[in-house]
């Protein structure tokens, strides 16, 4: 499980990946993890609800995104 830089790093391909977001507020910044669905020929990275299989994509993420990764285990409990 290694976390790429981006955009310092781009994925190969179009798909969903875990990225960590930077989202400024009054106060500083929170940075979070959160499932999106990245479009490789716009460079640009989607909200996705992985619950709406007809939907591949929302609408464009503005923060910014500082990394992602391609694999992450499930939790098969």
């Amino acid at each position: 499980m290694n976390w790429m830089p981006y955009p310092g790093q781009k994925p190969e391909e179009s798909g969903n990946y875990v990225v960590s977001i930077r989202k400024p507020f009054e106060h500083g910044e929170y940075v979070f993890n959160y499932v999106s669905h990245y479009d490789r020929e716009t460079d640009c990275w989607f909200k996705k609800d992985l619950f709406d299989d007809k939907q591949p994509k929302g609408e464009e993420i503005t923060q910014i995104v500082v990394g992602w990764i391609a694999e992450l285990p499930n939790y098969l409990g």
